[in-house]
């Protein structure tokens, strides 16, 4: 006997109905609990002269218990993602907070202006790392971390 159980369900709101008005349907995933509860309640049910063959019970456990797993699996890679976005953001805002002090040459967005200065802090901003750069005439300018091209120690001739 092949039952097959679908991963949603669909509920209406019968008062509604009764009245006239359009019912409220919403879709709600099956958990463990219900899956249970469909599987208890189909052996309850069944014909007692043509029994659910038990190869068909054992392939609904496997899918349950298969679908349970990629569940998880996908639980697990979203909190992995999440952590390594932060740990990635961390490790620029670290390299970033290195440069503090130093001499550092770059080229903007516009891929002409040269910005040269002194790296005065670093922050998060717009979701990429950005350095304060004190130019020789006293601007501090917001440049990418990823469009320096040069940093290194102040020397006399770099110090502004």
């Amino acid at each position: 006997m092949g039952n097959t159980i679908e991963g949603t369900t669909s509920k209406t709101n019968s008062s509604n109905n009764l009245s006239g008005s359009q019912g409220i349907v919403t879709n709600d995933t099956l958990g463990k609990d219900d899956f249970l509860k469909l599987l208890i309640a189909q052996m309850q049910n069944q014909d007692p002269l043509n029994p659910t063959d038990n190869k068909d019970s054992i392939a609904q456990l496997a899918q349950f218990s298969s679908l349970e797993q990629m569940n998880n699996i996908a639980t697990s890679m979203d909190a992995l993602n999440k952590s390594m976005t932060f740990f990635s953001q961390q490790s620029a805002l670290t390299q970033g907070s290195a440069m503090i002090g130093k001499w550092a040459s770059g080229v903007d967005t516009d891929g002409e202006t040269v910005i040269e200065g002194t790296v005065e802090a670093v922050k998060w901003l717009d979701g990429d790392p950005k350095l304060q750069i004190r130019k020789e005439d006293g601007t501090v300018v917001d440049l990418e971390m990823g469009l320096i091209t040069l940093v290194k120690e102040q020397t006399p001739e770099t110090t502004i």
